[in-house]
C-alpha cells in the first residue's frame, strides 16, 4: 500500500506543477519519477483521486485535481466560469450559455458546489442544462450560486 501512497503523492505534486494533457505524458513522468505503473493502473488512480480534464487557454484539455476550495476562489483566465456568458429560465430548468468545449468543466463546477437546488446538470458542447427543485425560485437559484461562485455575477 505505501507504494500506492507514494504514487499518488508524486501524481499530485506533477498535476500541481506541470500542464499534463494526457496519460500518456503522465505515465512518461512517472516512470521519470521511478515508478513503473500500466495504463490501467494510473486510469484507477486518477478515478480515485476524482481527478478531470478541463480547457486550458491553448485550447488543449488538461489534467487538474479537485479542490473544493479553488471553486469558491476568484476564478483566473483559464478558469472554465471565465466561457460562461449567459443564463435563461424555463420553469426548473436553467439554461446556461458558454464558451463552446466549455459546458462540461462548467456543469462539473456546478455539480461539485453540491447546491440543495440543483437536482443535476447536463452538458453539451456549449450550453449546460440545470435542473432545479421545484421549489426553488429562479431568484433564489442565482442568489445562491452567485454567493457561491461570486465572479460569475457580472458574467451572467
Amino acid at each position: 500500500m505505501k507504494k500506492r501512497e507514494n504514487r499518488i503523492s508524486i501524481i499530485r505534486k506533477i498535476l500541481k506543477t506541470e500542464r499534463i494533457d494526457s496519460q500518456k505524458n503522465l505515465k512518461r513522468r512517472l516512470e521519470e519519477e521511478g515508478f513503473e505503473i500500466t495504463q490501467a493502473t494510473l486510469s484507477r488512480d486518477l478515478a480515485a483521486m476524482k481527478v478531470m480534464r478541463v480547457p486550458d487557454a491553448d485550447k488543449r484539455y488538461i489534467y487538474t485535481l479537485p479542490n473544493r476550495s479553488a471553486v469558491y476562489q476568484t476564478a483566473d483566465d483559464n478558469s472554465p466560469l471565465n466561457a460562461c456568458k449567459s443564463i435563461a429560465f424555463s420553469q426548473n430548468l436553467a439554461i446556461l450559455k458558454c464558451l463552446p468545449s466549455f459546458a462540461s468543466s462548467v456543469a462539473m463546477l456546478v455539480d461539485r458546489l453540491e447546491m440543495e437546488a440543483v437536482v443535476g446538470t447536463v452538458a453539451g458542447d456549449d450550453t449546460v442544462l440545470i435542473v432545479l427543485r421545484e421549489d426553488w425560485t429562479h431568484k433564489h437559484f442565482l442568489d445562491a450560486l452567485f454567493k457561491r461562485l461570486p465572479e460569475l455575477r457580472d458574467r451572467i
